[in-house]
């Protein structure tokens, strides 16, 4: 009576088998497994599982337990203890799927044994385990494992003192060191000299719990050569405490070939650009010998305002080009009127003011990078809209072309032209200030000031020069 009890209550599901293995006695475990299977609705519907039940609804548990065990699990069972019973072991273990059941497949680890295996009527004990989540979790690791095996990024396991565990095939074919040249060793033997506080802090970091993505470095390979590589480390953590460091690195030697390949060829390509456009300026002002070095001028001067306000580099550039260029619309003036010693007729000030919009059009077509273009026909607008050719005014007008439009006038008026003398630095300073917040942009007057203050733009010998800082 002892022992029924402790096969009663035993924790695991349990069957006494006949020598003919019918079943002759199930466990509460078992009725409470199988009664919640999918096929207990064919006996009545599940009865819910744990304390509390009602006396109906154990009854209903056992009716579909006892039917899932007749049904599905004995055939399931018979396949493996017909087998067993003809055989020399009294004990045997096995692992299997079980389908039909469940709403999902489960596996099981199946323990038979014998009873009284040299006498007469014996029979076999089935001690069932459900270990479903194991293999769940045994499936994942192996999908794990071919992702690992599979990728062609290096991927290395190691503690936090940089001993490494485990690597992947793809380490070996980027570092050139077989798995057992490296697990147990150091990670360090990986780092070059001068590198390792880097390894070190990364180390701590994700010590920390925290991780470090995509940090660009250099590595040596067992031959001792120097590569880089883009390495991901991420804290390995069981229970909330970090055991270890996972490194996941690539080789990224064909990227940095090609950037530099690119930078290269970037660089080409503004020098040519920056060639064609001093070309292009030095045609006009070929063309224009009392005009010779205006636009230069102007375009130091540009630079040197839009960097006191603070201009980004890329807008900073953007000025400077379109400042070389901005009276290259004067090739389509005659050389008469530009170069007159008197004051110009109507009709003649007139084709000079079109020069904002034949340098537009000349250039329109060009790809720069920059409304290149578009500054140069702003550059005589004026924020009170009496400049040409659009009439502009406040904010339809260009930050840039609001720069170029000061430094020509400084520029202009501080130099000798035909049809007057030099006005010297001082008259063109006091017209432009006089001007400021009216026709011209206060802020870029305040920066022009500042320069002066700072002895950036100097009078020498009558004519404006400028020292920029660099």
């Amino acid at each position: 009576m002892h022992y029924r009890e402790i096969f009663k209550y035993l924790p695991q599901p349990a069957l006494l088998l006949d020598q003919k293995l019918g079943v002759v006695d199930c466990n509460e475990a078992a009725f409470a497994l199988f009664g919640r299977a999918e096929k207990c609705a064919q006996a009545g519907g599940p009865a819910p599982a744990g304390p509390g039940r009602s006396a109906a609804e154990a009854g209903r548990a056992r009716c579909a337990g006892r039917y899932v065990v007749e049904r599905v699990l004995l055939p399931w069972l018979r396949e493996v203890a017909e087998p067993f019973v003809q055989g020399p072991d009294h004990v045997l273990t096995v692992e299997r799927p079980l389908a039909g059941a469940f709403n999902d497949e489960r596996w099981f680890r199946l323990r038979l044994s014998k009873i009284n295996p040299e006498g007469s009527g014996g029979g076999v004990v089935a001690i069932i385990t459900d270990i479903s989540k194991e293999h769940r979790h045994l499936d994942e690791i192996a999908r794990l494992a071919v992702i690992m095996n599979s990728t062609e990024d290096a991927v290395l396991c190691m503690d936090l003192d940089g001993t490494v565990r485990t690597v992947n095939p793809a380490f070996s074919k980027i570092y050139g060191y077989e798995a057992s040249e490296i697990v147990g060793g150091s990670v360090f033997v990986l780092v070059p000299f001068g590198v390792e506080d880097e390894m070190r802090d990364i180390l701590a970091e994700v010590g920390r719990g925290q991780g470090v993505g995509r940090v660009e470095t250099m590595r040596l390979r067992k031959d001792g050569s120097l590569f880089p590589v883009s390495v991901t480390y991420s804290p390995v953590q069981a229970k909330d405490v970090v055991s270890a460091v996972s490194a996941i690195s690539r080789d990224i030697t064909e990227r940095k070939t090609a950037e530099a390949a690119l930078r290269s060829s970037h660089y080409s390509l503004r020098t040519l650009l920056n060639e064609t456009v001093m070309a292009l300026s030095m045609t006009m002002e070929k063309r224009d010998l009392y005009t010779a070095g205006h636009q230069q001028k102007v375009a130091t001067l540009s630079c040197m305002l839009a960097g006191e306000l603070g201009f980004d580099p890329v807008d900073v550039e953007a000025v400077r080009i379109a400042a070389l260029l901005h009276d290259i619309g004067k090739i389509c003036v005659p050389m008469a009127i530009l170069s007159k010693p008197a004051r110009l007729s109507h009709g003649e000030f007139e084709l000079i003011r079109c020069h904002p919009q034949n340098g537009y059009d000349i250039l329109n077509d060009i790809p720069f990078p920059w409304p290149v273009g578009d500054l140069i026909h702003q550059h005589h607008e004026r924020l009170d809209g009496t400049g040409y050719p659009d009439g502009l005014s406040d904010e339809d007008i260009l930050p840039g072309a609001r720069v170029v439009a000061v430094a020509d006038v400084l520029e202009a008026m501080s130099a000798h032209r035909p049809y007057r003398p030099a006005l010297g630095l001082e008259r063109a300073l006091e017209e432009i200030t006089q001007e400021a917040g009216k026709a011209f942009d206060k802020d870029v007057c305040k920066a022009l000031r500042s320069l002066v203050a700072r002895h950036e733009i100097i009078n020498e010998k009558g004519e404006m020069r400028l020292c920029p800082c660099v």
